[in-house]
């Protein structure tokens, strides 16, 4: 294994020993390519300490092969990544397998974090001793950046950002599947909010909703809930158990937050908002879950019209 940053060996057996000449240029060669590769290669130890670098980290990671030489990766990476990949490495060390596309977040040099894809094979001694690995690392910043934002936008509602219908009943399954402590899902419905799209138009409503899942979002903070938007004026709002009066008083601090005044350019509008309330049973579904809290809402909605 390589001591230096002059590269792993690799020039052609067959070239003449009496020819110091050509197997310089053929080891100058090798290092250019090496070197001009748009994937990063190294090599490590087996205590996994870098004994090469090519010279393509100064670009990925802003450091000079010298100065990773006689460190580990774990060296380059935020502490809680490094334990991550370390536990992983372990494993993979433990029992001297390859490994391939495993994602690491390492520190550049400037403090960016940046996404490395890191795939090696195990360099074994004739008697199977480990030595070492040797791999590759190519920079996915971008790609990993690129496939969160879709993630998040197949969660998320485009308009409020809130967690949208489908990532609403991933959490509820996810949590009734586990057989978790019981939870409460509050249904709500905009009251007055139909006045404002009809007088002031569309484009005033999606503020209006904005807002309104701002003050959720700021509620679910706050509360350590989580808030969603099915759709519409319709938002759900889910909180671990903290018994009845502690979910009365939830609804009622949540209306309350909602009835603030919204500014609408020169004119302020307010809205309210029915409740509805339902908490899960042992063996309950995700669906069932939510008609209960949808039929308490409807409910409530009825007796508001009644009363008025």
């Amino acid at each position: 294994m390589p001591s230096s940053t002059h590269g792993p060996p690799g020039p052609d057996d067959n070239l003449p020993a009496s020819d110091p000449a050509s197997l310089q240029r053929e080891i100058a060669r090798l290092r250019e390519m090496l070197d001009l590769n748009s994937d990063w290669i190294w090599e490590v130890d087996a205590a996994g300490r870098y004994t090469y670098v090519s010279r393509h980290c100064l670009a990925l990671l802003g450091y000079e092969p010298e100065e990773m030489l006689g460190r580990t990766p774990f060296d380059f990476m935020p502490p809680d990544e490094a334990a991550r990949i370390g536990a992983l490495f372990g494993a993979i060390v433990e029992t001297k397998r390859p490994f391939s596309q495993l994602l690491n977040l390492n520190l550049r040099r400037d403090g960016r974090l940046v996404t490395l894809e890191t795939s090696g094979v195990p360099l074994l001694a004739p008697d199977g001793t480990l030595l070492g690995y040797r791999g590759v690392d190519r920079d996915v910043t971008e790609r990993e950046a690129a496939d969160a934002r879709l993630r998040h936008l197949a969660r998320h509602d485009s308009l409020t950002d809130l967690p949208n219908r489908h990532y609403l009943r991933e959490h509820l399954t996810d949590h009734l599947s586990r057989g978790g402590e019981p939870l409460y899902l509050l249904a709500l419905d905009l009251d007055r909010f139909k006045p404002v799209n009809d007088r002031l138009g569309h484009e005033a409503g999606d503020i209006v909703l904005r807002a309104v899942a701002g003050r959720l979002a700021e509620l679910v903070r706050e509360e350590g809930a989580f808030a969603a938007r099915l759709g519409g004026d319709e938002f759900v709002l889910v909180v671990r158990e903290t018994g009845p009066e502690g979910i009365r008083r939830l609804a009622r601090t949540l209306r309350a937050c909602i009835a603030l005044p919204i500014s609408l350019g020169p004119e302020r509008v307010q809205v309210d908002a029915s409740v509805g309330i339902a908490r899960s049973q042992p063996g309950m579904s995700v669906d069932a879950l939510l008609r209960a809290a949808d039929a308490d809402l409807y409910r409530r909605k009825a007796d508001r019209l009644d009363d008025s």
